[in-house]
């Protein structure tokens, strides 16, 4: 759907705006010129002209010859004519500029027309009636001027706006790369199209992207040998302990590996490339309740039903780690699923005891905090969120009114009816 408040504020409109804005100015000044020094003056002189005509004929009104004075001036003269047929001139500049010189003959003259004719006569004593064709002073070619200033307008306008419109299309292509490499999400290098500023700045693009991908690919595959480097002498000791005869030490030493074991699953998970998911139809509500069933200690609130496309795994991953946490800690959770709009809004509460981490470093890989809740890896939160952006979610964090946290996760979605 059109926006026009963020057309307004793009940078075609405002592109536009700088050249037709001067266009248009240039189209008014033009206008108002002509007014002043061509058109007010022809129709000035026009007045003046016919003023000095019917001027003549009075002066010479009882002269034989007077029908023949105003035929050669193109006149006619009459001493009857219907008035209920005439309204006042429509061309507020000659008449403007006739009544300025009628009252050089007299101030009661005055003047009106019709479909054919201007017509002049003094109200005072109207005697004679004269007519003056109106071809005489109306000009059509002043209707051409203003038509061919505004189509000239539009022309230049629209040339403007999509040449503008076409060396913008590779800025909004970047955009739309630079937004989906932000959210995580496999994109390819850009072919440099548009001005040569545009084209150096796609290729600075393209050469930022390979360097922050080579350098991220070059950790994930150095984290994921030292992982899987660990597992094998991990899963050798675990095999040495059954020999132990010492139950105790046998049982200390298999948490242990345990919690190692923990730890190496979540470094994998970590570096785990799932940008290539598949979307899968799903209902919200099902979902939601295939999770819960999982957990006892799960109270949910509200679950409204939308049938949505996303990534059903990712998003599974997601909520489980969350709900993992808050049923290591927390006696009670409340679980909240509702719809705005096209944002499917995920809400998970629990009593336990909270955290003092912000936002920022809840989802910081590797941070550690000192409470309880923050111990471990200090991977999870790194992966939901990793998990969530993917989906074109948002991931926050809140104090929970029932003592706990509170996790807010809005995903945006598209809807099947």
């Amino acid at each position: 759907m059109f926006n026009w408040n963020n057309f307004s504020g793009s940078l075609l409109a405002r592109s536009v705006y700088l050249i037709t804005i001067p266009i248009v100015l240039v189209q008014i000044i033009g206008i108002i010129i002509f007014f002043e020094l061509h058109w007010d003056l022809v129709i000035k002189r026009n007045a003046q002209a016919i003023t000095n005509e019917i001027k003549i004929l009075e002066l010479n009104k009882d002269s034989s010859d007077i029908n023949l004075f105003a035929n050669t001036l193109q006149i006619i003269r009459s001493e009857e004519f219907d008035t209920n047929e005439i309204e006042d001139i429509t061309n507020w500049i000659f008449k403007k500029r006739i009544n300025q010189t009628l009252s050089q003959i007299s101030p009661t003259y005055e003047a009106y027309q019709n479909d054919i004719y201007f017509i002049f006569f003094d109200k005072r004593d109207p005697k004679y009636y004269y007519l003056v064709p109106r071809k005489r002073i109306e000009l059509k070619s002043v209707s051409g001027f203003f038509i061919w200033t505004i189509t000239i307008s539009i022309i230049l306008s629209l040339i403007s706006y999509f040449f503008i419109k076409k060396q913008i299309q590779p800025l909004k292509r970047l955009g739309i790369i630079t937004r989906s490499f932000g959210r995580g999400i496999e994109t390819p290098n850009l072919k440099p199209t548009g001005s040569s500023e545009v084209r150096g700045l796609i290729r600075d693009f393209n050469n930022m992207q390979n360097n922050i991908t080579g350098t991220i690919e070059n950790q994930r595959n150095m984290l994921a040998g030292i992982s899987h480097d660990l597992k094998t002498p991990l899963t050798r000791i675990n095999l040495m302990i059954e020999e132990l005869n010492n139950e105790q030490l046998k049982n200390s030493i298999s948490k242990n590996i345990l919690e190692m074991n923990t730890m190496l699953n979540h470094y994998l998970d970590f570096i785990k490339n799932e940008r290539n998911e598949n979307l899968d139809d799903i209902e919200s509500k099902f979902l939601i309740f295939e999770i819960a069933k999982n957990y006892k200690k799960l109270n949910i609130i509200k679950n409204e039903n939308q049938l949505i496309l996303i990534r059903k795994n990712q998003l599974t991953r997601a909520i489980v780690n969350i709900l993992d946490n808050a049923n290591k800690f927390a006696n009670q959770i409340f679980l909240t699923s509702y719809f705005k709009k096209d944002i499917w809004v995920i809400i998970i509460e629990d009593d336990g005891p909270g955290t003092s981490l912000s936002n920022e470093q809840l989802v910081k890989p590797f941070t550690k905090g000192t409470e309880q809740l923050n111990q471990g890896t200090g991977l999870g939160l790194s992966i939901v969120q990793k998990l969530i952006k993917l989906n074109s979610g948002e991931l926050k964090f809140e104090k929970s009114l029932y003592g706990g946290l509170k996790v807010i996760i809005n995903l945006s979605v598209s809807i099947s009816n």
